[in-house]
């Protein structure tokens, strides 16, 4: 069992791959639950998910019940705690205790738990995600301006360095990524290429893993690069 948060500069993959890491995780027969701590859940919008009050994140911030009763069920072993798609039931911060007891209790009931960090600084559940995680997924980003948020979050990336895998998403396939890991003072251990027509894709169905032809079969294996990373160096 472990807690893994997924993170970065704005723009830079990390909702997707944290849709494509709880698919394929649960695809080899791990439970997982998928978390997002945004306040307007762009993950459960992604993923075509019609999330209620009663199976959202604030359900689950202000009940007893066992997170098993109030989390959202997405496949047979892929399980989502985000905003209701409504968001007037989520008007307001999740605390600190409460924070603490969801990512206790998740990493207890599930094999994998996956928090999709905000960029910015504001969210005390990521915060905590970041500072219990197992493993921290360290996005490098695919422009310039991500040099500005590694410079603005440099304690705080210094922080995650023992937990940190750092992993590039080639969002845009004419971008230099060399020059941007080399500002940022970073060399990513696991290289996502570019998948061309990826909206077109995500439009059908809400992950990019298990695409076939060659370039998917290509991101697959590259999603599957990061799940070793995740469990220990095993398949």
């Amino acid at each position: 069992m472990s807690i893994n948060a997924i993170w970065g500069p704005p723009h830079s993959g990390k909702t997707t791959l944290a849709i494509d890491l709880a698919y394929a995780l649960s695809q080899k027969g791990q439970s997982v639950c998928l978390i997002s701590p945004e306040l307007h859940s762009e993950l459960s919008a992604r993923m075509k998910l019609n999330i209620t009050k009663q199976k959202s994140l604030i359900t689950a911030c202000k009940t007893k019940e066992s997170l098993k009763q109030v989390v959202f069920r997405a496949d047979e072993l892929l399980y989502v705690l985000a905003a209701p798609c409504y968001n007037d039931a989520f008007g307001e911060d999740i605390g600190s205790d409460a924070a603490k007891a969801i990512l206790d209790q998740a990493n207890t009931l599930f094999d994998a738990v996956l928090v999709d960090c905000p960029s910015h600084a504001g969210s005390v559940l990521a915060a905590w995600a970041l500072n219990r995680a197992d493993k921290v997924l360290l996005l490098t980003g695919s422009q310039v301006s991500s040099s500005l948020w590694y410079n603005a979050y440099r304690r705080a990336v210094d922080t995650v360095t023992t937990t940190a895998v750092s992993v590039c998403i080639e969002i845009n396939d004419s971008f230099d990524h060399p020059a941007l890991h080399k500002l940022i003072g970073v060399s990513p251990e696991v290289w996502i290429p570019f998948f061309k027509d990826a909206e077109s894709f995500q439009n059908l169905k809400p992950t990019l893993y298990d695409s076939g032809g060659k370039t998917g079969k290509t991101y697959s294996a590259s999603i599957d690069a990061v799940c070793t990373k995740l469990r220990g160096g095993s398949l």
